[in-house]
């Protein structure tokens, strides 16, 4: 029988916790510099970026939200109603690299696919969410969130379609559903998302 105080508990915990992420965090030294690609089409989208009345905006409809250590959009395939992908703010094309040294960052990554997702089931009524890591069209890291259906039939159990649509759709309403799901995030991030961001913000290209 363990009579430990839980309080004593738990600060084994944390350190065990502070540990392993730092021990795992190591390219995310400060000052942090955000990895830039001049080729990759996600990168390019995230320059993009302008703040307009203390809100992040972006030229295309299909943007949701620029989170703590993300960008989250709604993708151009729409066959999954409330399809969206949630793209790291920094140009790193391996996840388990990702784990490895910037575990720090990808926990708050986390967070922002956890929020995304919060605010696609208010909005889209999803029956369940389906997470995708490819990586094959664009290296940059990022998940794909894809809303299933009951009413998909016996497709409810089977893999996505995936069209692989490069541009919109001129009869869909990227813009109305990307407002939605913005409304629905979450506002307070938590301090460690605050942490990342900063950390983000203050290390983008110039």
């Amino acid at each position: 029988m363990n009579d430990r105080p839980e309080a004593m508990i738990m600060d084994d915990v944390g350190s065990i916790l502070t540990s392993s992420v730092l021990d795992r965090s190591g390219a995310v030294s400060r000052p942090f510099k955000v990895n830039y690609d001049e080729e990759c089409s996600f990168c390019k989208k995230n320059r993009q970026i302008v703040l307009v009345n203390e809100e992040y905006e972006h030229p295309e409809p299909t943007f949701i939200k620029r989170m703590p250590a993300s960008v989250a959009a709604l993708s151009y395939d729409q066959d999954h109603f409330g399809r969206s992908v949630v793209i790291l703010r920094d140009h790193e094309t391996d996840l388990n690299y990702v784990l490895k040294n910037k575990l720090l960052i990808f926990m708050a990554f986390l967070e922002d696919v956890s929020a995304v997702v919060d605010a696609i089931q208010a909005v889209c009524k999803a029956d369940r969410i389906n997470y995708a890591i490819y990586m094959n069209l664009h290296d940059h890291l990022h998940v794909h969130l894809i809303p299933r259906y009951r009413s998909e039939g016996e497709n409810f159990n089977k893999p996505p379609f995936f069209s692989g649509r490069s541009e919109m759709d001129a009869d869909f309403d990227y813009r109305s559903l990307a407002l939605k799901i913005r409304k629905n995030l979450a506002v307070e991030p938590s301090t460690l998302s605050s942490y990342v961001e900063k950390i983000i913000n203050d290390g983008l290209p110039s």
